[in-house]
C-alpha cells in the first residue's frame, strides 16, 4: 500500500500545482491524464516482472517437488523389493557384513554413487521403473563404533527397538534423484518385522489355575528348533495353581514345567504396535460372538488345519491380524471361531465351546476357557491382565510353535523406522 500513497501524494503535489500554474481545473486535465499514463505504465511494467518472477518460482517449486517424489520412489521401490515375497526381490546375501552394498539403477549411475562391480559384497539391480531416474544405495546400518544395528527385543520386554544383539538387520536406503536441474536425497531406515517374543507356551502377568485332566500345555516345540517353558509367569512361586492332572511341560523337562518371576512383558504397548498393521478391526461392548457371527461378511480369518491330535500342531496357509478392543469390558468367542495369525484382544478374553487359532493370541486382560469343547491353540498366547486366568473345562490345548510365531511377520512389508530428505 505505501507505494500507492506516494503516488496518491506525487498526484495531489502536482494538481495543485498546475491550478496554482493554470488557474482552474480545466487546464490541468492534459497534464493529470498524462501523469496518470505514466504511472499505469510504470505498473503495468512492474505486474510484469513481478508475474515473470513468480512463474518461475512456482515452476522451480514444482520440479523440485518432482524431484522430491521420484526420490521416494525409488526408496519404496527399495522397501518393496527386501520384503521375502517380493516378484523382483533384493537378496540380502550377507546379513552380518557392513560392507554389504546393493545398488538399484544404471550401471553407471549406480558406479557414480559407489558400486564396485569387482566387490563381492556389492550387488547391482535395474529399477523396475527406469523412466524415473532414481538411483537408490541400500547398506546395513551401524553404529558410531561400527556394529551392525538390529530392529527387536533385545529384553524380552515383547518391544521392539534398535539394539546390536538381536532381531532383523535395519536398512539404511539412500535415493537420489534428478528432474530438470532439481537434485533430490531421501534417506530411510527401514526393517522386517520381527516374530512377537514368546516367553512359553502360556505367559501370565497375575494368579492362574490351571485344571483338568485334559489340559495341555505344551512349550516344547512341535515345529522343530528351541524349546520354551511351559508356563512363564511374572509372579512369584505359589501364584499358579495347578489342579487335577494338568500337562505342563516344555524346557525344563519337568511336568509342570512352571518359570517363576519372569521378565514382565508390555503386553498393552505389544497389541498396540501390531494393531496398526491389523486387516480385521472389532470393537465391542461385552459381546458373544460365534462363527456364525464372526467373521462379518467378506471377512475370512483362516482356518487351520488340525494335527493329528489336539496336542499336535496345526497348520495353515494364510495370516491375519484380527483386534478386538472390548473398551475395556470383554469379548466371549464360541461356537467354533477360527483362525490363522495374530489375535489381539483389548479387554478380557473368553473360550467357550471349540476353538481353533494358528498363531499368537494376545489378550490385555484375563482369559477364561469355560465349559466343554475341543481347542487348539498352536502358537503361544500371551495374557498381561491383573484378572484370574482360569484355564479349565473341556479338552484345552495350547501348543507351543516357532513357524506359526514366525510365519505372522515374515510376509509383511518392511517397517518404516525414519525418513528425511537431505537438503
Amino acid at each position: 500500500m505505501e507505494p500507492i500513497k506516494q503516488v496518491d501524494r506525487f498526484i495531489t503535489f502536482k494538481r495543485h500545482k498546475w491550478v496554482r500554474m493554470f488557474g482552474n481545473e480545466k487546464a490541468m486535465v492534459l497534464p493529470t491524464a498524462l501523469v496518470f499514463m505514466g504511472v499505469l505504465a510504470l505498473l503495468g511494467t512492474t505486474a510484469f516482472v513481478t508475474s515473470s518472477t513468480e512463474m518461475k518460482i512456482g515452476n522451480n517449486h514444482k520440479i523440485s517437488e518432482q524431484a522430491f517424489y521420484v526420490a521416494l520412489a525409488g526408496g519404496e521401490e527399495a522397501r518393496a523389493r527386501l520384503a521375502g515375497y517380493a516378484a523382483n526381490p533384493v537378496v540380502d546375501g550377507s546379513p552380518s557384513q557392513s560392507g554389504w552394498r546393493v545398488y538399484i539403477g544404471s550401471l553407471q549411475e549406480a558406479t557414480d554413487n559407489g558400486y564396485n562391480p569387482s566387490s563381492s559384497l556389492h550387488v547391482r539391480y535395474d529399477c523396475l521403473a527406469a523412466d524415473f531416474g532414481y538411483t537408490v544405495q541400500i547398506r546395513h546400518r551401524s553404529d558410531a563404533a561400527g556394529n551392525l544395528l538390529y530392529w527387536g527385543d533385545n529384553n524380552g520386554d515383547g518391544l521392539f527397538e534398535r539394539n546390536t544383539v538381536a532381531g532383523k538387520n535395519i536398512y539404511l536406503v539412500t535415493s537420489l534423484s534428478s528432474v530438470g536441474g532439481s537434485n533430490k536425497s531421501v534417506e530411510t531406515e527401514i526393517a522386517e518385522i520381527p516374530p512377537i517374543t514368546v516367553p512359553a507356551a502360556l505367559y501370565v502377568e497375575a494368579a492362574t489355575t490351571i485344571q483338568g485332566g485334559s489340559t495341555y500345555v505344551i512349550g516344547v516345540n512341535s515345529c522343530g528348533g528351541p524349546d520354551k517353558a511351559g508356563l512363564v509367569t511374572t509372579g512369584g512361586a505359589g501364584s499358579v495353581t495347578v489342579i487335577g492332572g494338568v500337562n505342563i511341560t516344555g524346557s525344563g523337562g519337568s511336568t509342570p514345567n512352571i518359570s517363576y518371576n519372569g521378565t514382565d512383558m508390555d503386553v498393552g504397548a505389544i497389541v498396540g504396535f501390531f494393531k496398526r498393521f491389523k486387516d480385521f478391526s472389532y470393537t465391542v461392548v461385552s459381546a458373544t460372538h460365534s462363527a456364525a457371527t464372526v467373521p462379518g461378511p467378506g471377512d475370512s480369518w483362516g482356518t487351520p488345519t488340525l494335527g493329528a491330535t489336539l496336542q499336535d500342531a496345526s497348520s495353515c496357509a494364510c495370516s491375519n491380524i484380527v483386534n478386538y478392543d472390548t473398551s475395556g469390558t470383554y469379548v466371549k468367542l464360541s461356537g467354533g471361531v477360527s483362525g490363522c495369525g495374530i489375535l489381539l484382544i483389548e479387554g478380557d478374553l473368553e473360550i467357550a465351546g471349540n476353538f481353533s487359532w494358528y498363531g499368537p493370541v494376545i489378550v490385555t486382560g484375563s482369559v477364561v476357557f469355560s465349559g466343554g469343547g475341543n481347542r487348539n491353540i498352536t502358537g503361544a498366547m500371551i495374557v498381561g491382565g491383573s484378572v484370574v486366568c482360569d484355564v479349565s473345562g473341556g479338552n484345552s490345548n495350547i501348543v507351543y510353535c516357532s513357524a506359526a510365531i514366525e510365519d505372522q511377520t515374515e510376509d509383511r512389508p518392511l517397517q518404516l523406522l525414519s525418513w528425511r530428505e537431505d537438503v
